[in-house]
């Protein structure tokens, strides 16, 4: 009898401690669902947030309107168009300014060793290099100056006269001969008598309505 009751009370300890390992199991297997769940609803989370982030990316660059190929064909071309025109007509007359225009301050010469007035531009350039009309106009003289040699004189409808000097003695003009804008006129050279110091340049002077003024300024 005493027998059969250790057994009886065996056997339900063992039950016991089966349906406690049930339980612990079953507890993990919820708590890790759980957390999982969680893990996955942060995921869920930070990816909606990404996306109403895009969302106010792609709203906040609606502002910038991209241009149909009309817009673009023709912004191109004025691109192209602006990038055509030179920014300075220098290299119609030369390289650099080695003198500049002073109507008022005397500034040095070279070749005279003197400070003077210099109602001129004196811009180097290599000899033998083509000189190209800075305007539009008229030649209305062609003449070899005692002092500044081989010379060509364009006059322009606007009351503006242009002086191109120290040239080289190949002038491609001549006299009442029309020009435009970047016609050539004719070769550098070096014979001015009072500028031969300074090299290889053309001495340039400008007037408007017969007053002097700085020739750099149909330069720029």
């Amino acid at each position: 009898m005493k027998k059969r009751l250790l057994e009886k009370d065996g056997f339900y300890l063992s039950l016991f401690i089966c349906i406690c390992v049930v339980a612990v199991g079953g507890i993990w297997f919820t708590n890790k669902n759980v957390n999982d769940l969680a893990s996955n609803k942060d995921s869920l989370n930070i990816t909606a947030q990404d996306d109403r982030d895009e969302i106010n990316l792609i709203e906040k660059g609606r502002d910038n309107v991209v241009p149909t190929t009309t817009e673009s064909e023709e912004t191109l071309k004025k691109a192209k168009e602006k990038s055509d025109q030179p920014k300075s007509k220098l290299s119609f007359v030369g390289k650099e300014v080695i003198r500049g225009y002073s109507e008022k301050e005397p500034s040095y010469s070279k070749t005279l060793d003197v400070w003077e007035i210099h109602k001129g531009l004196d811009i180097s350039a290599s000899e033998g290099q083509e000189v190209k009309s800075l305007t539009s106009g008229k030649v209305t003289d062609v003449f070899n100056d005692d002092k500044y040699s081989m010379s060509v004189k364009v006059s322009c409808n606007d009351g503006t006269t242009v002086l191109y000097s120290n040239l080289g003695k190949d002038i491609k003009v001549k006299k009442g001969q029309t020009v435009s804008e970047g016609d050539k006129i004719g070769i550098v050279g070096n014979e001015s008598k009072i500028e031969s110091q300074e090299g290889p340049h053309i001495h340039l002077e400008a007037y408007k309505e017969g007053k002097s003024i700085d020739p750099m300024s149909l330069i720029k």
